[in-house]
């Protein structure tokens, strides 16, 4: 596990503790803060899996990675000079 998949399982668990202390309590506000921390710590996570996959792709195939690069770097350079047109 990387960093963000670390960091997103620990706000899941942080947010399920939230949830769980405003179902305890009662309190409403505290439950749906809960839950959001949850979500993000899943999306934090799913950020880390897709970093993780990323960079295995780029280590087993470099030249694919710089021409995949190259070529978002054009369509973003296209994409940009159009909208000061």
């Amino acid at each position: 596990m990387k960093a963000e998949q670390i960091k997103g399982a620990v706000k899941q668990v942080a947010g399920k503790a939230q949830d769980w202390a405003g179902d305890l309590t009662g309190n409403d506000r505290l439950k749906a803060e809960g839950k959001v921390r949850q979500t993000v710590g899943e999306l934090q996570e799913q950020y880390g899996d897709v970093l993780d996959e990323v960079t295995s792709f780029a280590k087993r195939r470099p030249l694919a990675s710089v021409a995949i690069a190259a070529g978002v770097a054009m369509l973003l350079t296209r994409l940009l000079s159009r909208r000061n047109d």
